[in-house]
């Protein structure tokens, strides 16, 4: 007799498309149930909440490819990826790493990019805005310290790079019937993040860019600064452009410096 942990996994590769309905009336029958008559029905109505997950969380993806293909992209993402999550918003996390792989070496392959823009918006979407710094908040520490902090960002900042112009074709697309990108535009990237309770993308200069992207990753202004090879004038824009744009939710001085300490 089947347990009820192998008619489970049965029933779900069935719904996934990765079993046929025989297999699961095999599996029913070995518990002693009756077969479920309308399978499809399941299969028909687990397949369209997940597709319809994705719609809404990558509808300028859908607009460029079509729904026919969309509909295909999605079936081989859920085969491949099936959601491990009870809520549906996660759904489409790793469509991003799958359309990577799928569309690899060829003319689509842009769309992964594309991908990641649109999950930073979903992911974004769902995290807590924390009260921001004002420029102000730099004065209690020393000119000497500054290249020591660290930065605390927003923690719905969701930076994106691509070779391709992503964030020229999600701009473009934010209506219907949008012409196509020049995608010989190049490389481009950008932040999404919560601002007041809606979403904000926004493209950024290469140095920008840079700088925010060491930050994030735990670098102190001046190893920020230096990656990003950012002068003088420049980092006073640069940090203008953070703590206006409310980015900025702590600083700290790197272990081993206090304030008021230069060893």
């Amino acid at each position: 007799m089947a347990s009820l942990l192998e008619l489970q996994r049965s029933f779900g590769a069935a719904l996934r498309g990765g079993a046929d309905s025989a297999t699961v009336d095999d599996a029913a029958r070995a518990c002693g149930l009756e077969p479920p008559a309308n399978l499809s029905i399941y299969r028909h109505n687990s397949d369209h909440a997940f597709r319809s997950a994705l719609e809404i969380g990558f509808p300028v993806l859908r607009r460029r490819v079509g729904d026919d293909y969309f509909r295909q992209l999605a079936h081989h993402y859920r085969v491949a990826c099936p959601s491990r999550s009870g809520d549906l918003h996660w759904a489409g996390q790793d469509f991003s790493v799958f359309l990577a792989e799928h569309l690899r070496g060829g003319d689509y392959a842009w769309l992964a990019d594309l991908a990641r823009l649109e999950w930073g918006r979903e992911a974004a979407a769902v995290c807590a805005e924390l009260p921001a710094l004002g420029a102000d908040a730099l004065r209690k520490y020393p000119a000497e310290m500054l290249e020591h902090l660290t930065f605390t960002l927003q923690p719905s900042l969701r930076l994106v790079e691509s070779p391709f112009p992503v964030f020229s074709v999600w701009f473009a697309n934010q209506g219907e019937n949008a012409s196509p990108v020049d995608q010989s535009a190049g490389r481009e990237c950008g932040m999404i993040r919560l601002r007041s309770n809606s979403m904000e993308v926004t493209r950024l200069a290469p140095d920008l860019f840079s700088c925010m992207d060491s930050l994030v990753h735990g670098a102190t202004l001046g190893e920020a600064v230096t990656a990003a090879n950012v002068g003088e004038s420049r980092l006073i824009e640069v940090l203008g452009f953070l703590f206006s744009s409310s980015l900025v939710s702590s600083l700290t001085p790197a272990p081993g410096r206090r304030q008021g300490t230069s060893s």
